[in-house]
């Protein structure tokens, strides 16, 4: 009798022993994986354990979003394992993985925090500035461009009620810097190497301005001022003022320290890769100045029409683009202006840039061109559904270009867009942003590190998700880089951005 029971329970002591008392893995390593995504762009991560006893081992990711994996096929212990996901809304998650053996599953892992972000074309914030002196009205955005910090923690820009606005990018904060009389800002901001912002404005002012929105120091020019400053490496600042002069001003308190006679204009200078100063004018002149001492070092004659937009530079070719209001597109050496080539590629242009190839896109003629260096041939164009004007381009590490395109409310009740276009020139995305202006300056996008895209249209300005940095080129955006300092870096380098900060995805 004794035996029997023995014999009928001794299955069931087995399986105890070996089922039930068996041990589960070890709890796998923290999943490994990048610390930030996109909404729609799968996420991989990847983690490892062994089992107490050598065996198999099978895997499984808890997601944080309420989704888990389907549990992987065993494979040996100590073999790394990943798998993927996809978020479908912006937000903060937490994953974990666990394991099994033919018996037990493992705790869960310690976490791996990420952030997920919107995708390419949603809006990260925006904000909106109302009149002083009238509430009901707001500020149009559409002709002001950004610039962002030397440590990119803000950006800024100005508008049309006298305000140049600072945006802190890691919180919903933001100072305001008014001049008296509320006169208009259309120039983009500049940051200087000390954080320094400086801007001209409309009442003749050049404006120096602290990071926390106090004033450095103010001069007087004379004449109102349209364009970009730029800023030499030493910190020398150049103002191209709408009447008569290009100016040089010490940093320090804003003294003159010269200034050359262009007969005026409205396209911002910039600084070769030896300091060379270069300037566009509106009677259709280039000039070559020597920066300490601003006399003429060589000059080129583009055809009569007036330039408006701001050159770019090639460092690697050492060439400098410039296009006149007649749609001519020339291509100089910047060692003594000489012609390379001119091309004829249709009206309003805008400023250059610069791929990482040397591809030039600019916007002309209501589209986008890109153009080839060494010959000035079109290689392509993108059409915009709507007729409109182009903004000048910024062109990303990723091989994304993108463009502002308005309509113009005088002419359509059609919101701007923001387009992504492919280096092959197709489209990726548009996203509708406000009703803007068609005018001579509007804003061009800015991008930072990180890949977000400041713009400013229609009674908002934005900051849109894109993908990939600047492009590794000497001038891959408006003024050749986020802070608009309009100075070339050295041959070989890439485009200065800066490091963005993960800015909210709820406006202010």
């Amino acid at each position: 009798m004794k035996l029997k029971r023995l014999a009928l329970t001794l299955p069931a002591a087995l399986l105890f022993l070996f089922g039930i008392c068996g041990d589960p893995p070890t709890v796998p390593d923290t999943p490994r994986g990048p610390s930030q995504g996109m909404v729609g762009v799968p996420l991989a991560c990847t983690t490892q354990t062994t089992d107490p006893s050598g065996g198999q081992v099978a895997y499984q990711f808890d997601w944080g979003d309420g989704t888990q994996s389907t549990w992987s096929a065993l494979m040996d212990g100590g073999t790394p394992y990943a798998d993927t996901h996809s978020y479908s809304d912006p937000g903060s998650f937490d994953i974990k993985a666990r394991a099994k053996n033919s018996k037990k599953a493992s705790a869960w892992s310690e976490p791996l925090s990420i952030t997920i972000n919107p995708g390419e074309g949603q809006v990260r914030w925006k904000f909106a500035f109302t009149d002083p002196e009238d509430p009901e009205d707001s500020a149009d955005f559409s002709l002001n461009t950004f610039c962002l910090d030397i440590a990119g923690d803000a950006a800024y820009i100005g508008c049309e009620y006298g305000a140049l606005l600072g945006r802190r990018l890691d919180k919903r904060r933001r100072w305001e810097f008014l001049n008296p009389n509320y006169d208009e800002f259309i120039a983009a901001p500049t940051t200087g190497d000390d954080g320094t912002v400086y801007i001209g404005c409309t009442n003749d002012t050049f404006y120096a301005i602290n990071p926390d929105g106090t004033r450095k120091w103010t001069i007087g020019l004379g004449d109102e001022i349209l364009a970009t400053a730029a800023l030499a490496s030493g910190g020398t600042i150049y103002v191209q003022t709408g009447g008569d002069s290009l100016l040089a001003i010490n940093p320090a308190d804003g003294s003159r320290l010269w200034s050359f006679y262009t007969a005026g204009g409205n396209s911002s200078p910039v600084v070769g890769p030896n300091g060379t100063v270069y300037v566009a004018t509106q009677d259709g002149m280039v000039y070559a100045l020597d920066p300490g001492s601003g006399t003429k070092k060589y000059e080129y004659y583009l055809g009569g029409q007036s330039i408006e937009a701001s050159p770019a530079i090639d460092v690697n070719l050492s060439r400098i683009y410039v296009a006149d209001e007649d749609g001519h597109l020339a291509s100089l050496e910047l060692t003594d202006l000489s012609e390379v080539w001119t091309v004829t590629i249709g009206e309003e242009p805008s400023s250059p840039v610069i791929d990482a190839d040397g591809t030039i896109y600019i916007g002309a003629g209501g589209k986008l061109l890109a153009v080839n260096p060494q010959s000035g041939s079109k290689t392509w164009e993108f059409p915009p559904p709507l007729l409109g004007v182009v903004s000048s381009p910024a062109v990303s590490s990723a091989g994304r270009i993108y463009v502002l395109v308005t309509t113009g409310k005088k002419d359509f009740e059609e919101p701007d867009s923001l387009y992504g276009v492919k280096s092959d020139g197709t489209r990726l995305w548009a996203a509708a942003l406000g009703e803007g202006y068609s005018a001579e300056f509007f804003s061009s996008p800015k991008l930072d590190d990180d890949g977000n895209i400041y713009i400013g249209s229609g009674l908002v300005a934005w900051c849109i998700r894109g993908q990939g940095g600047p492009a590794q080129s000497s001038w891959p955006m408006f003024q050749g880089d986020a802070r608009n300092t309009g100075r070339a870096k050295e041959k070989g380098s890439r485009g200065q951005g800066v490091k963005g900060s993960t800015p909210p995805t709820l406006e202010p």
